[in-house]
Formats: C-alpha cells, sequence, structure tokens
C-alpha cells in the first residue's frame, strides 16, 4: 500500500466530518431562524415543532453516548412519562365514546417532542453554544410578536384580529417565551450583554401580551415579578445596582401601565369591560359577553360533570348542549344566549376535559401538570434557572386553562411543547449555583 493512500484517507475522513458539521450548524441556524419567526405565523411554528422533533430523533445516533447528569434525564422522563399518560387516558376517553382520533392532536403534539428531547439528553447533545442560541431565538421571537402586535396598534387596526393565532393563546404563548427568558437574565453565570438582550426580549414579551388584550395572560406579570423577587433575596446581583434599578424600574412602569389602564380613558387592556360585563350579568342576566357567557358554560359544564362524573358525556354532546342552550324558553331567553349557541367549549380547560371525559379525562389533564411539577423540582436540584423557567411554563398553562381551552388551538399545543423542554435542554449539568 502507498504511503499517499493513509493521508488520502485521512483527508477524506476529515472532509466528510466538516461537511457533517456544517449540514448540522445550518439545520440547527434554521431550527433557531423558526422558533423566532414563530410568533408571525402558525405554520413558522410548526415547522420549528418538526424541526426539533427530526434533530431530537436523528442528532443523538450521530453521536458517541457520552456522560449526562441523571437528574436532567429524570426531568425529561417526568414530562415524558405525564404526557404518555395524558395520551393514554385520552385514547381511552375517545374509545369511549367512539370518537374522531383527531381529538388526540394535542397530546400526540406535546408527546413527541418531549421524546426527542430525552434522547438529545441522554446523549448530552446540547452544547453550551446551542443553549445561548435558543435562548437568543426566544428573544428574537418575543421581540418580534412586539413589533408586530405595536406596528397595527399603531395603526389603529384591531390587534387582536392580526395575530397568528387567536389572541388568547398567542398572548399565553408570548408569556412562555417571558418566563422561560427572565430567568436567564438574572443568572450571573451569563455575560452582562447576553443579559441584557434577553431581559429586553422578556420586556417585549410582557409588552406583547399587554397590547393583545388578552386578559387571562395578564398573570405573567405577577410571576415575573415573583422570580425577581426570589433572585434578588438570593443576592445574586448584589454588585449589579444598576440592572437592579432597571428591572426594578421595568415593573414599577408595568404598575403605572396597569392602573393607567384602568383609571384612564379608552380602557386600552379591556379592564373595565370584563367588570362591567360582570356588573351587566348580575343586573341583567345577558350572557353576550365574554364574562357572561363564561359563567353561563361553566355552570352548563358542571351541570354535565354531575349527571355523568366518571366518563362524562363526550364531546359531541357537550356541543350540542351548548348549540342548544335555553331551548324551550322565550324569544328573550335565546336572544340573551345567541353567542353562547354558537361556541363550542366551555371556556374552561379543566371542566371542559371533565365534560368531555369525567375523571378519565380531567386525569389526562392533570397527568401534564403533575409530568411538569415533577420535572420543575428534579430540576431544582441541580439547575435553579432551569427550575424558574419550568415553573412559569407551568404556572401560565395551568392558570390561563383557567378561562379558556387553548387545546383546541394547534399554535398552542405547538407552543406549548416547544416551551416545556427548553428548560430541559437548557439546564446545566452543574452543582445548584445562580
Amino acid at each position: 500500500m502507498s504511503p499517499v493512500e493513509p493521508v488520502q484517507s485521512v483527508e477524506i475522513s476529515a472532509s466528510r466530518l466538516r461537511r457533517k458539521n456544517m449540514t448540522r450548524t445550518a439545520g440547527l441556524c434554521l431550527l433557531g431562524t423558526l422558533l423566532a419567526l414563530g410568533s408571525l405565523h402558525t405554520k413558522t411554528l410548526g415547522a420549528a415543532w418538526l424541526g426539533l422533533c427530526i434533530w431530537g430523533f436523528k442528532g443523538p445516533f450521530n453521536l458517541r453516548n457520552t456522560h449526562t447528569n441523571k437528574m436532567t434525564s429524570a426531568a425529561a422522563s417526568a414530562w415524558l412519562i405525564g404526557c404518555g399518560v395524558a395520551l393514554l387516558l385520552a385514547s381511552l376517553c375517545v374509545f369511549i365514546w367512539a370518537e374522531d382520533g383527531d381529538i388526540l392532536n394535542p397530546q400526540f403534539r406535546l408527546l413527541f417532542p418531549a421524546a426527542a428531547a430525552l434522547f438529545l439528553i441522554r446523549r448530552n447533545a446540547i452544547s453550551i453554544p446551542i443553549r445561548i442560541g435558543m435562548t437568543h431565538a426566544v428573544a428574537a421571537a418575543s421581540i418580534l410578536a412586539f413589533l408586530w402586535s405595536a406596528f397595527w396598534w399603531m395603526r389603529g387596526v384591531d390587534v387582536r384580529g392580526s395575530l397568528a393565532s387567536n389572541a388568547i393563546p398567542w398572548a399565553v404563548a408570548v408569556s412562555f417565551n417571558a418566563c422561560l427568558l427572565l430567568p436567564m437574565a438574572l443568572s450571573k453565570k451569563e455575560s452582562a450583554t447576553r443579559r441584557w438582550i434577553w431581559f429586553f426580549g422578556t420586556a417585549c414579551g410582557i409588552a406583547a401580551v399587554l397590547l393583545s388584550q388578552s386578559r387571562g395572560a395578564f398573570l405573567v406579570i405577577p410571576w415575573c415579578g415573583l422570580v425577581y423577587a426570589w433572585f434578588w433575596h438570593k443576592k445574586t446581583h448584589a454588585s449589579h445596582t444598576r440592572f437592579h434599578r432597571t428591572l426594578l424600574g421595568l415593573f414599577c412602569a408595568v404598575a403605572v401601565l396597569l392602573a393607567g389602564a384602568w383609571w384612564g380613558p379608552g380602557d386600552v387592556l379591556r379592564m373595565r369591560q370584563a367588570a362591567q360585563n360582570i356588573q351587566e350579568f348580575q343586573s341583567t342576566e345577558n350572557y353576550n359577553t365574554s364574562g357572561g357567557a363564561r359563567l353561563y358554560l361553566w355552570d352548563l359544564a358542571w351541570t354535565g360533570i354531575k349527571q355523568s362524573p366518571w366518563i362524562g358525556i363526550g364531546s359531541v354532546e357537550r356541543m350540542r348542549r351548548i348549540q342548544h342552550a335555553g331551548d324551550g324558553g322565550s324569544e328573550e331567553e335565546l336572544a340573551k344566549l345567541s353567542d353562547v349557541r354558537q361556541l363550542g367549549h366551555v371556556h374552561n380547560q379543566y371542566l371542559n376535559a371533565a365534560l368531555d371525559g369525567g375523571a378519565i379525562g380531567l386525569t389526562a389533564l392533570l397527568a401534564l401538570l403533575a409530568g411538569m411539577t415533577i420535572a420543575t423540582r428534579r430540576l431544582a436540584r441541580i439547575d435553579p434557572v432551569a427550575a424558574w423557567q419550568m415553573g412559569g411554563v407551568l404556572f401560565m398553562h395551568a392558570t390561563a386553562s383557567l378561562t379558556n381551552v387553548n387545546f383546541l388551538h394547534n399554535y398552542y399545543v405547538m407552543a406549548l411543547s416547544l416551551a416545556a423542554v427548553m428548560p430541559l435542554l437548557a439546564a446545566r449539568n452543574e452543582p445548584p449555583s445562580l
């Protein structure tokens, strides 16, 4: 064998490795771009969801099996098990009521990224530059969400009708970004430049939520205040006085904004409208408002749950009852229910699940919350920043589900599936430290 042949073989192997690395880098850049643009269109977010799944199922097999933190893997396993249990129980409900399998789309959309994340974690496929890049993509998504909503607001166009999805699930999805960014912005492990970028992304996310006028997502503001108070209590940034003052100024500005929205002219955030709707409902029993419709539907759901607490009444019967609400009453009574009769769900994820599938359906929904809760606790043992990220996503998902059935929107399900795995992928395999 000629001495030149081994040299040529090495050169060929090196060339293949370079091409493989270039392809991998290009794919990750594309995934980050899709994540950043996800706040503008459902299909873009769907492409990001698909890209994460492909990366998770294909990428790790090109890597050697390396050491990874068992607690991070355990946290990812908890979330995956929660998704699996939810799918099994939801499938049982579909079987009991002989319903269309399309009802299981949310559970499948949550399961695949959870499995992909576990594969990536077990192969230790997430490097520090990838973690930073993913966080930058989330920040870019928040900034674009704010610019998009601010553009339509300044033009005098209805912002709620110009978003990538229904305003409520869209706003909650953007609030996930703020929950993911703020703990990273408060971590002293990151450089000052990166922290300022992520802090700005957090502010833009909160502003976008406010511009959407989706009151169910406003709880992101007190949550961010809680996160900041905890980090401040731990004195993680005792020497960064300027950063503290700026962040504190942000929350003071938001508080002033909310007060101005309540007392000022125009009712920009629809806060007074909510109070007026409740007063109108109490005085006239008119359900043709967002608040009145919810109160009627919640009562309707509770009645149905009491009739069949174990297996529910099925989605078909649920829709029939809503669309025939008030049948047999006078024309005046039917007129007060005209908006209710056009709806298809009861505006509460928990009641909707219990009405459709009884205790089985509700347990399927709670399995997701349990999986996220266990994952949060396990992350807290190795990386408090990742734990606060997961806790924020859990809090916003759990509270937003009280006033809307967000799982009916593919955009929300994909946003939740991506947001839930971000803390798992970004967790540092190190002893607890801020």
